[in-house]
């Protein structure tokens, strides 16, 4: 007679199975014949974002098999939905940049492993640096922005979809975002080589309320929520900007945790 953990085993071995014939059989049966269909579009999206968008979906469901899979064999449940949480958000992250889901997976492995005592917090000390060195470098550059002038072209500024650019920003402004992200810098830095202060919290916590609402955006010309995306900022916006307001999210938020 089988035991209980036998058992377990046997469900966590079917399940396993079952999440991989998911993912095979749907490459083959449904997604690829789909996505080789030229017919069929919907207004919500351009088509290919919308075949990435089907296909991480698709995926994501069998990543999720996987780790219930891997609790039922007796990985630790803190570790196993940590890991699918991280892995989950490199799959949108590399299928679908565009999407809000990749930066709230990756926040939920990290509290999910950090929770759990898997993860050390040396790695919040190191996400806490790199986003202050960045935080400088994106300083620097606007300093250099408003002494040497912005470049030419309108992928550094919201624009309408014929390119007009919304607004033409001038050297205080770039003077100001400077002081504005080097303060967020030196909060960073001081997070990990000075003692903790309110004032530190402060500035941290106003920090993460920002990022968040210039990473999730307006609904229109920035962030994961614009619907305006085929500009030269759009573009941009989606491959870089609202990528590295997210880093110094986690930046921010991994000085808080220190």
């Amino acid at each position: 007679m089988l035991s209980s953990s036998h058992w377990l085993i046997v469900a966590g071995g079917l399940l396993a199975v079952l999440a991989l014939a998911h993912s095979i059989l749907g490459e083959r049966a449904i997604l690829g014949p789909l996505f080789r269909d030229p017919s069929w579009t919907l207004p919500v999206a351009p088509r290919p974002a919308l075949q990435s968008l089907l296909r991480f979906a698709w995926h994501l469901t069998t990543l999720a098999w996987l780790g219930v899979s891997a609790v039922l064999f007796g990985v630790a449940p803190a570790f196993a939905i940590g890991v699918l949480a991280l892995l989950s958000g490199v799959t949108v992250f590399v299928m679908l940049r565009s999407h809000l889901a990749w930066p709230v997976f990756l926040a939920c492995g990290l509290a999910a492993l950090r929770g759990g005592g898997w993860l050390p917090s040396g790695v919040f000390v190191a996400l806490a640096l790199l986003a202050a060195a960045l935080a400088f470098g994106v300083a620097a550059l606007h300093m250099y922005w408003a002494f040497a002038g912005t470049s030419t072209n309108n992928s550094g500024v919201p624009s309408l979809p014929n390119g007009q650019p919304l607004f033409s920003p001038g050297p205080l402004a770039c003077i100001a975002v400077a002081i504005a992200i080097s303060t967020l810098g030196a909060a960073l830095a001081w997070a990990v080589f000075l003692p903790a202060a309110w004032p530190l919290h402060t500035v941290l916590a106003l920090a993460l309320i920002v990022l968040t609402l210039r990473a999730v955006g307006d609904g229109r010309f920035i962030g994961f929520s614009k619907r305006i995306r085929d500009t030269a900022f759009g573009r941009a916006d989606d491959a870089l900007y609202t990528p590295l307001v997210v880093l110094l999210w986690f930046g921010a938020a991994s000085a808080l945790a220190l």
